[in-house]
C-alpha cells in the first residue's frame, strides 16, 4: 500500500499530525489542488474532520492516515433520479475520506455528521478515478472487477484535488489487489465485510434494518418507510399525502355503503385514488430501499461516543 509519508504535492513538505488521535497529512488536507495552503480549505477540512471523528475512530485501520475529505452525492439510478424530489438528493449526501490505503464513503446528514454506514475500496482494487463535468463536477470510480460508481456534485476544487491524489496513489498501489477486487460495504462496528442482502454482521452480530420490514411499513403506515430508515422530517411530506389518500378511500367506501347512487360511481373514483396511493407508496419504497442497502444499524447512535476535542495541529 502507498506509504503514509508518500509525497503528493511537489511544492509541499510532508507534514503528518495527529488530530483527535487520527493521523492526518496537513500538507494535503489543508491545501488546494495545487498544493497551496488556503485558510478556507483548512477551516472546511477541520469542520468535516470533527463531524466524522466517530466514523474515523471506528473504521480507520492501524497506520492509516487521512489525506483529504470531500463532500459529494452518492449515486442515484435513472429511476431514482426521475422520481427524485429535493429531499432525495439531500439524503444522498456523502463524505469521501481519502487515506493512503483506501477511499471511504460515508453517508452523512446535512450537517456532515455520520449516518453509521461505510463503503470502502482499496487503492490497489481501483483502476481509475476519473473527474469530469462542466456545471456539475462528478467522479467515476472504476474498480478492478469492472464495477463503476459515480459520485456527483463535488466542489470543483475537490474534484481536481482528488484527481491529483489519485494520480499519485494509483501507480503506487498497482498490483496490490485484495480478494474483493472492488468496493465493499463494511460493518461500522467491527469493520468486517458485509454480505449483500444479509442484514446482520457475521463478525460482531450487529443487526441492520431490512428491506422486508421497510416494505411492510411503507405499505401500511403513511410515510412508514422514511420513519423506519431514520428520516422523520422527510417522512412528514409523504405521510400527509398518503394519509389524505387513505382517508379519501375510506370516505368513499363509507359513502358507497350509505348511498346506492354514489355506489354506481364508486369503482372508477376508487381505482384512481388507489392508483395514486400505490404510486406514492412505490416511490417511497424505491428511495427507502437505497438507504436500507447502505446498512443502517437497528439501534442508531449505538456506535457514537462523545466526540474528541480536536487537538491543536502539530508539525
Amino acid at each position: 500500500m502507498p506509504a503514509a509519508e508518500m509525497r503528493i504535492h511537489d511544492n509541499q513538505v510532508v507534514q503528518t499530525a495527529s488530530i483527535g488521535a487520527i493521523s492526518v497529512r496537513n500538507d494535503v488536507l489543508f491545501t488546494n489542488e495545487k498544493g497551496q495552503g488556503k485558510p478556507s480549505v483548512q477551516k472546511r477540512s477541520e469542520k468535516a474532520l470533527q463531524r466524522l471523528m466517530p466514523a474515523l475512530q471506528s473504521v480507520l485501520l492501524p497506520d492509516e492516515t487521512v489525506l483529504y475529505i470531500a463532500r459529494a452525492n452518492s449515486p442515484l439510478t435513472l429511476l431514482e433520479r426521475l422520481t427524485a424530489a429535493w429531499w432525495t438528493r439531500l439524503l444522498a449526501a456523502s463524505a469521501i475520506v481519502v487515506t493512503n490505503k483506501r477511499l471511504l464513503f460515508f453517508p452523512v446528514k446535512r450537517d456532515g455528521s455520520w449516518r453509521e454506514s461505510v463503503r470502502a475500496v482499496y487503492w490497489g482494487d481501483l483502476e481509475e478515478a476519473k473527474a469530469r463535468g462542466l456545471l456539475v463536477q462528478i467522479i467515476t470510480f472504476k474498480s478492478k472487477n469492472g464495477t463503476k460508481i459515480t459520485y456527483t456534485n463535488f466542489r470543483r476544487g475537490d474534484a481536481k484535488k482528488m484527481a491529483a491524489i489519485a494520480a499519485a496513489l494509483l501507480p503506487a498501489a498497482s498490483g496490490e489487489m485484495t480478494a474483493a477486487h472492488g468496493f465493499v460495504q463494511l460493518c461500522p462496528s467491527c469493520r468486517s465485510v458485509l454480505t449483500q442482502g444479509q442484514y446482520f454482521c457475521s463478525g460482531c452480530s450487529l443487526v441492520f434494518k431490512n428491506e422486508k420490514a421497510m416494505v411492510t411499513r411503507s405499505i401500511f403506515l403513511p410515510g412508514g418507510g422514511y420513519f423506519y430508515t431514520g428520516h422523520p422530517l422527510i417522512a412528514m411530506i409523504p405521510a400527509v399525502v398518503e394519509g389524505i389518500f387513505m382517508v379519501n378511500i375510506l370516505l368513499l367506501l363509507l359513502a358507497g355503503v350509505a348511498s346506492p347512487r354514489v355506489r354506481s360511481n364508486l369503482l372508477p373514483t376508487l381505482a384512481v385514488l388507489v392508483l395514486f396511493w400505490a404510486f406514492e407508496t412505490a416511490v417511497t419504497i424505491l428511495h427507502c430501499r437505497r438507504y436500507i442497502r447502505e446498512y443502517i444499524p437497528e439501534k442508531r447512535g449505538a456506535l457514537r461516543g462523545p466526540q474528541d476535542v480536536m487537538a491543536k495541529v502539530g508539525g
